[in-house]
């Protein structure tokens, strides 16, 4: 297949799944009752907010567990739960700990050597360090750290080297040193910036030149670096939600972007170099910014190739 046609099919189905749901959409159908019919054959279970103190007994008689939710349950001891766990079910993949007022995680974690996804979000108490240290010992390709207050990433971050997916919204990441921190990840593919009070991007964001998929919605935004050029490899880009008044023209030095979300700004301009500029552009949702009807004309010529585009009126 061709790649631009391979990476156009790619970029519609983001369209459909642009948030990051990976741990809830994983497998079938979600139990929260241990005393269901067939509560042996389960694949996913729900035990949040259900005051526990300890993991079910009938939890041992499942044969297939891959998907667990935990959270809310503050009361847990979690080296006997991760031990539990690694004894009855040592193929577990994906497992949901937030809002458990978790301030680091028991060493009896690295037990869980098949687990690849972990949601850790809302423990604004997280001792980011010592808990990034402990993960590196395990392949996580997906690590939900939402809500969390984070201002700045350890070092220690550098060793979650199997890491693809990060969910990073919600919180309060501004520091420079941390995108550098991020662009030392081999596999990155995916990050959420989504609700960081983001008024500027630091520059060194342009370092994570392995990211397929950037989403900075919802930000204080109006202007992106020029070393966002560097990021050669990005595919799809959200900045929905934030004070652009003019379409970024870096967009057009972006060699590998495809489809850009930039909807609910301020835009009311676009620059001609957008007309006379050769880029990889191709999908471009400007729906609800404030563009003159001569715009959208412009722009109907301009992009008249692409496989999206969409600029609905402010309601």
């Amino acid at each position: 297949m061709n790649k631009k046609i391979y990476i156009v099919l790619w970029t519609c189905a983001t369209v459909l799944g642009t948030s990051c749901t990976t741990y809830t959409t994983f497998y079938d159908t979600v139990y929260t009752d241990t005393t269901t019919p067939h509560f042996k054959d389960i694949h996913r279970l729900d035990l949040s907010h259900q005051d526990r103190t300890q993991l079910p007994e009938s939890i041992t008689a499942i044969k297939g567990l891959k998907m667990l939710d935990l959270s809310g349950n503050t009361k847990l001891d979690l080296d006997l739960v991760f031990k539990k766990l690694h004894t009855y079910h040592p193929d577990l993949k994906v497992l949901i700990l937030d809002s458990l007022n978790i301030s680091t995680l028991p060493k009896s974690i690295e037990q869980l050597d098949n687990l690849e996804q972990l949601s850790l979000a809302y423990n604004p108490n997280l001792e980011l360090s010592s808990v990034s240290a402990t993960l590196a010992t395990i392949s996580i390709e997906f690590l939900n750290l939402k809500g969390n207050q984070i201002q700045k990433l350890p070092e220690e971050f550098r060793g979650l080297s199997s890491l693809r997916d990060l969910n990073l919204s919600y919180n309060k990441l501004q520091d420079t040193e941390s995108y550098s921190y991020l662009a030392t990840l081999p596999k990155l593919y995916s990050l959420w910036l989504d609700h960081n009070d983001l008024v500027q991007l630091p520059k060194t964001i342009g370092k994570l030149e392995q990211l397929r998929c950037l989403y900075l919605d919802h930000n204080s935004l109006s202007e992106l670096p020029k070393e966002l050029a560097t990021m050669r490899k990005l595919w799809v880009l959200h900045a929905g939600h934030n004070q652009f008044e003019e379409l970024p023209e870096v967009l057009t030095a972006m060699n590998s972007l495809v489809l850009v979300h930039i909807n609910n700004n301020k835009i009311h301009h676009i620059n001609t170099s957008f007309a006379v500029k050769k880029y990889s552009m191709a999908g471009l949702i400007l729906d609800h910014n404030p563009l003159p009807t001569a715009t959208k004309e412009d722009a109907q010529r301009w992009f008249k190739k692409f496989f999206i585009l969409s600029f609905d009126a402010v309601k």
